[in-house]
């Protein structure tokens, strides 16, 4: 069979696919195909390791972040949540035992969410321990500032070590680990190491604090100013007091007020009071008038033998005598042997007066050691002191060793200067003997306290009203030096932790737009006299924005 020629076209020949072809074809696909899968899955089992891999690691870094991140800027200083947590419950401990046992008046369980328990009509008491927390870091840093600044120096080293010891004494009476009881004082993120800085420079503000108060104790020239401007509350009085109480009538007489019978048939049994028990009889102002005549003349025979027959009440400051002869008793003008008789009106009697003289009492305010115990072992105390060297020095020593430093943190039990009207009366009664003498010792259990004294004298001191001017002033001095700090405080809260400053912020702006509202009203209002009647009589002619102050100062 000739050659058949071909053209050569310059492709090449196409190739037959035959049924083994496709069969290759098909497997190596497959092949392929299980690569791909293979190389996805590993990927994307990497993938979810590391998922993995970033949660887990999320969570200390989140702690971290936590822990040492920005929670609020206060006055352009950073503050962490550890350190505020510990502002917080530094603020709230020194709140409680401030106002603790009028807790009950105010609504407040510590054992319930403070978030859910309103200290205002706006603020919870967690909002309000929040911004209690917020000054006291603005006030804390301000008087670290002034104190390096002063280049005031103190080692705080001892006072850490103390707190260690009793932190750790706490904890075993708590029946608590001390890393759980350091949670319990300062918050979730507490641990002895995150808090000790901020509770060596609770130390160090601390001494500078009492540096500053030194400073601050005014002199005995401010105390005579002082005094000078305020006799009435310092000075002391004798004086004569008879009560004369009118005689009111139990049941109708002459003078009562007639009845309609229609009236009091309708009423039936309406002189029983709601637990069946018959009501008091109310006196007609006939029947009470007539009451009073007789009362006044009883006074009035009294006061003329007044002197001779009551018996004297000597030094009675103002503050301890009725207001209503309190008045006539400390006037300027009063002489001795003034008498007189003053009408009470509300409780229907008469005081008979007589002024024997006015004075300022020069008792002397007195320096004691103490020990308080809640135990009954305040002799044992006592008997424990007198076996060892029965010195001052070893009682300090003592006081040291019992008393509990959440109920008394003195050194030494020292309290200088103190008031007799301060303590129990039982103690004040002992204090006060004329035989009194340094080194004396006692065991007092008041029946009205729930502590047992164990009280070493010392001696006396300046006069109580020297003493208690002294303290007047000096708070009033620490208070304006401590306030200036808590002033225009910058706060930043860029994560909303600080709901309290938002509320301020619109009780601030109702205020404003209240004097705003009641001072264009004023304005509008001008001279129209017609106009001003006709809103005090309608209510409106209050001013908004003293009924605002007023529910302020009601809230504080």
């Amino acid at each position: 069979m000739p050659n058949k020629e071909t053209q050569n076209t310059g492709q090449e020949p196409e190739k037959v696919v035959t049924k083994y072809d496709l069969k290759m074809q098909r497997r190596k696909e497959q092949k392929e195909k299980a690569a791909r899968e293979e190389k996805i899955s590993r990927i994307i089992g990497i993938a979810v390791v590391v998922a993995l891999v970033c949660i887990v690691a999320s969570f200390p870094i989140r702690n971290y972040l936590t822990v040492n991140g920005t929670y609020a800027t206060v006055n352009g200083e950073k503050i962490s949540r550890v350190e505020f947590d510990f502002n917080y419950n530094m603020a709230r401990t020194s709140y409680l035992n401030q106002y603790g046992a009028y807790l009950s008046y105010f609504g407040l369980d510590m054992s319930s969410d403070l978030d859910s328990q309103m200290y205002s009509d706006t603020l919870t008491w967690g909002d309000y321990f929040d911004e209690l927390a917020v000054q006291n870091i603005a006030r804390n840093k301000g008087l670290e500032k002034e104190a390096k600044a002063e280049g005031f120096a103190y080692d705080v080293a001892e006072d850490y070590q103390e707190f260690q010891e009793a932190l750790k004494d706490a904890a075993s009476g708590a029946g608590s680990t001390v890393k759980n009881y350091v949670k319990q004082l300062y918050g979730p993120y507490a641990t002895e190491s995150r808090v000790k800085p901020y509770l060596e420079n609770s130390f160090y503000i601390s001494a500078y604090s009492e540096a500053v108060a030194d400073r601050l104790t005014p002199s005995m020239e401010e105390i005579q100013s002082y005094y000078d401007e305020n006799k009435g509350t310092y000075d002391s009085v004798d004086y004569y007091s008879e009560t004369v109480d009118a005689e009111l009538p139990t049941e109708p007489t002459e003078l009562a007020d007639p009845v309609e019978p229609e009236e009091d048939e309708a009423e039936g049994d309406g002189e029983d009071g709601a637990d069946g028990e018959e009501e008091a009889y109310q006196p007609s102002e006939a029947e009470i008038e007539a009451a009073m005549e007789k009362a006044k003349a009883e006074a009035d025979r009294l006061e003329s033998t007044l002197q001779a027959d009551s018996e004297l009440v000597t030094n009675a400051k103002k503050s301890a005598v009725s207001y209503l002869i309190g008045d006539w008793l400390f006037d300027e003008e009063r002489k001795q042997g003034d008498t007189t008789v003053i009408e009470d009106s509300t409780n229907h009697r008469y005081y008979v007066v007589g002024f024997e003289g006015r004075y300022l009492d020069e008792t002397p305010s007195v320096d004691i050691r103490v020990t308080l115990t809640a135990e009954d072992n305040g002799q044992a105390i006592l008997d424990e002191w007198k076996a060892g060297a029965a010195t001052e020095e070893s009682f300090a020593e003592i006081c040291d060793k019992y008393n509990d430093p959440e109920v008394t943190s003195v050194e030494g039990g020292l309290l200088e200067g103190a008031l007799t009207s301060d303590v129990p009366e039982e103690l004040a009664e002992w204090l006060k003997d004329s035989g009194r003498a340094e080194g004396d010792t006692t065991v007092i259990s008041p029946e009205s306290d729930q502590y047992t004294y164990v009280v070493y004298y010392v001696g006396d001191n300046d006069a109580e009203w020297i003493q208690s001017i002294r303290n007047t002033l000096l708070n009033q001095k620490v208070s304006e030096y401590m306030a200036a700090f808590a002033e225009n405080i910058d706060v930043q809260d860029p994560k909303g932790n600080l709901r309290y400053i938002d509320i301020r912020a619109e009780e601030a702006a109702a205020s404003a737009a209240a004097e705003a509202e009641s001072a264009s009203a004023d304005s509008e209002g001008g001279d129209d006299s017609d106009s001003s009647e006709a809103g005090s009589e309608d209510g409106e002619g209050s001013d908004p924005a003293e009924s605002s102050e007023g529910e302020a100062d009601s809230e504080g």
